[in-house]
């Protein structure tokens, strides 16, 4: 029975293919068909029927005006929309004074604006980690009655915790650079420099130390001439009777001979050490006043564009430098409670 049924599917599949094999010879094929339909197309008597016939010839001076700058003359361009009324300016965005801050802030906004976490809070100031300018600084805000007056950049921590500490090098190029763009911004500042003589305290008290030692060699010396006068006399009185009194008196007193050389070399070191301290204090007050040490350098800009004070300064006075920017506003908050008076 099985076999019958795959005999059956073989045939109905071979009758199949024999009828589209079929199909495929006596039906056109489309490509066949479309070019039997352009060669009709093609012959005169088709064409003749179809199109329409061409114009008379125009001479030149029988033709009409060009059609191009025909067409162009009898073009009408469009209307243009009509202006829209002007709209008016929106109020200029507000200025920040100093960062995205104004003094007068509150606490609060000041948070926000800074969008970074501060260091330390408390209820008058704010601590910052930042950059300014690509440089590291530590940024501190101020506040009075919860309204911002005051903001302090320091860039050099003594404690190198924060931000690493700056050499003297290191924080003279940075305070050039900062007093430059400043300058730029408000323009060229009042400049004090502020000169301190150099410290000659070490070479005065080594001065002082080895002028004492003179002195005290002096004494010692005194004392040792005094006692080998002494013991001359007493082994001149001893060795009176011996044939080699003089050899054996100056083998008793080489001893003390030995020890008064000795403090004379060395009152001499002490005279040559005070000596060489003298010429190193007079050096120093030389250098002082050809080139004066400078201290403090400060470059300020009061009432910069009308609403705060700025004070640039470096000092060297300290072990570490210290290089700060100091923002104060220049609107007075009265203090509560506090009684004026004058």
């Amino acid at each position: 029975m099985n076999e019958m049924k795959w005999a059956w599917v073989l045939f109905v599949a071979a009758s199949l293919a024999v009828l589209f094999r079929l199909a495929m010879w006596f039906l056109p094929a489309p490509a066949v068909q479309h070019a039997e339909e352009l060669a009709a197309a093609a012959d005169p008597g088709i064409v003749e029927d179809v199109l329409p016939p061409p114009p008379e010839a125009v001479w030149p001076e029988e033709a009409e005006e060009d059609p191009v700058w025909t067409v162009e003359a009898t073009f009408e361009w469009p209307e243009m929309p009509a202006p829209l009324p002007e709209e008016e300016h929106a109020p200029p965005p507000e200025e920040f004074y100093f960062r995205r801050t104004r003094w007068g802030m509150s606490m609060a906004e000041v948070l926000d604006a800074e969008m970074i976490r501060p260091l330390r809070k408390t209820d008058r100031g704010l601590l910052y980690s930042t950059t300014t300018l690509e440089l590291p600084c530590l940024l501190t805000y101020s506040f009075v009655q919860d309204r911002l007056v005051r903001a302090r950049l320091s860039f050099s921590d003594p404690t190198g915790e924060q931000i690493p500490p700056l050499s003297v090098a290191q924080a003279q190029r940075r305070f050039l650079f900062l007093r430059e763009q400043l300058r730029i911004r408000y323009g060229e500042p009042v400049e004090r420099t502020l000169h301190v003589p150099r410290d000659t305290t070490i070479l005065q008290r080594h001065l002082r130390h080895q002028d004492e030692l003179t002195k005290q060699y002096d004494l010692e010396i005194a004392e040792a001439q005094e006692r080998i006068r002494r013991q001359r006399t007493l082994l001149e009185k001893r060795y009176e009777r011996w044939q080699n009194r003089a050899e054996m008196v100056a083998r008793g007193l080489a001893p003390y001979e030995r020890d008064l050389r000795e403090l004379r070399t060395w009152k001499q070191e002490a005279i040559d050490l005070a000596n060489q301290a003298r010429r190193s204090i007079q050096e120093q007050r030389s250098a002082d006043a050809s080139e004066p040490l400078v201290a403090v350098r400060a470059a300020r800009w009061p009432f910069a564009r009308d609403i705060h004070d700025i004070d640039l300064r470096l000092d060297l006075r300290y072990a570490t430098p210290r290089l700060d920017i100091r923002y104060e506003s220049a609107q007075t908050l009265p203090v509560a409670g506090q009684m004026d008076e004058l």
